[in-house]
C-alpha cells in the first residue's frame, strides 16, 4: 500500500464510497464491540458518499449498517424505523461484528417490525388491559412467521431472557397477551380470567420463562380460589380479587361452631387469626372506618387550632405586660 492510499484510509478523504465502506469495518466493526459505536459515522459517511455517486444500493446498506450498530449500541429505539426501511432495499446484509458472513434481510426486517411494534405497546397505560392484550397478540403473530429464526438484535439489546429464536417471543408475548386478558376479565367473571391465565402460564413454560411462570401459577391459584365471606355468608371466587383475608381474633371455638353449624370452615385461619371477607364488605368497612378517622382528625384538628389560637393570646397578653413594665421602668 502506497503512501497516498495509507493517508486516505487513515482520513478518509479522496475514498471512493466502496472504499469508505471498506474503512468502516477496518477502523470500527473488525475491531471488536468497544468499537462498534466508531462505525456509525463512518458507515453515514459511506451512505453520503454513495448518494453523490448514484449508488443507491451501496447508499442503504451503508445507512442498514448505520442504524443497526447505533441501535445495538445506545438503544435507542427512534433509529428501528429508519432501519427497517433501508434493510427493505437490500436482499442481505453483514452479520454483526462481520464483513464477510451475511444475513438475509427479510428476517430482520421483520424482527426490527416486531421491536417497534414492542416499543408502541409499551406507550399504553398498564391498566388498559384490553389495548396491551391486543398489542401483544399483534407481536406474537409477527414472531410467528421468524419462528425459527436466529434473533440478531436482542443478543446486543434486550429488557428480557428471550434473545436467541423468534419462537421465544412468540410464546412470550402469546403469554403477556394471555395475561392481560385474564387481568381484564377477572372483574367481570374469574372462571374465565382463570381459563386465559392458564393459557399464559403454558406460554410461559413453552419460551422457559420462569419468572413470568411463578407469576402465573400463584395469580392462577389464588383466581381458582373460593371463600364465603364471614360477613355477607355469600361465595365468591377469587383471593386477592374478590376476596381477602384480614386479621381478627379467632380463637378454635369459632372454628367448632362452624363445624358443628356445617358452614364454610375455611373462611376462617385460626392458626394466622384471619377470617375471609368479600371486596365489598371489606371495602365498605375501610370506608367506613376511614370517614370515621377523618371526622376525629378534623375534631382534634379543630381542637389544636383553638388552643394554638388561645396560646397565641397569652403570649400576646404577656407581651403587652412585659413592655408596660419595661415602660414604667424607663420613666423612673
Amino acid at each position: 500500500m502506497g503512501l497516498m492510499d495509507s493517508l486516505k484510509k487513515a482520513t478518509g478523504l479522496g475514498l471512493t464510497p466502496a472504499q469508505h465502506y471498506a474503512r468502516a469495518y477496518e477502523k470500527a466493526v473488525l475491531l471488536g464491540p468497544s468499537m462498534f459505536g466508531e462505525a456509525v459515522g463512518l458507515f453515514d459517511a459511506a451512505a453520503k458518499k454513495a448518494v453523490e455517486a448514484g449508488d443507491f444500493q451501496l447508499q442503504s446498506r451503508s445507512l442498514a449498517n448505520a442504524r443497526l450498530y447505533g441501535f445495538i449500541t445506545t438503544g435507542n429505539t427512534n433509529l428501528l424505523p429508519d432501519l427497517k426501511q433501508a434493510l427493505t432495499e437490500v436482499p442481505e446484509i453483514e452479520l454483526i461484528g462481520s464483513r464477510t458472513d451475511m444475513m438475509p434481510a427479510p428476517p430482520l426486517v421483520t424482527e426490527i417490525d416486531a421491536r417497534i411494534a414492542e416499543v408502541q405497546a409499551e406507550s399504553i397505560a398498564s391498566t388498559d388491559n384490553a389495548g396491551r392484550a391486543e398489542a401483544h397478540r399483534a407481536i406474537a403473530e409477527k414472531f410467528k412467521t421468524i419462528f425459527d429464526a436466529k434473533l440478531v438484535t436482542y443478543r446486543h439489546k434486550a429488557t428480557d431472557q428471550h434473545t436467541e429464536l423468534g419462537h421465544s417471543r412468540f410464546f412470550f408475548h402469546q403469554g403477556m397477551a394471555a395475561w392481560h386478558e385474564a387481568c381484564g376479565a377477572v372483574g367481570r367473571n374469574p372462571t374465565t380470567a382463570a381459563e386465559q391465565m392458564a393459557k399464559a402460564l403454558n406460554s410461559f413454560h413453552q419460551c422457559k420463562d420462569a419468572d413470568w411462570s411463578a407469576k402465573s401459577q400463584r395469580w392462577l391459584e389464588n383466581c381458582r380460589q373460593q371463600r364465603t365471606c364471614w360477613m355477607c355468608h355469600r361465595e365468591f371466587q377469587g383471593n386477592e380479587i374478590h376476596f381477602s383475608f384480614v386479621n381478627a381474633d379467632v380463637a378454635p371455638y369459632v372454628d367448632d361452631v362452624l363445624e358443628k353449624l356445617g358452614q364454610d370452615r375455611s373462611s376462617v385461619d385460626v392458626q394466622g387469626g384471619a377470617i375471609a371477607l368479600c371486596t365489598p364488605c371489606k371495602s365498605a368497612l375501610i370506608n367506613q372506618a376511614e370517614m370515621v378517622a377523618e371526622q376525629r382528625v378534623a375534631a382534634l384538628r379543630a381542637e389544636v387550632d383553638q388552643a394554638v389560637a388561645e396560646l397565641h393570646r397569652t403570649m400576646g397578653d404577656l407581651a403587652r405586660r412585659v413592655g408596660n413594665v419595661e415602660s414604667y421602668a424607663h420613666r423612673h
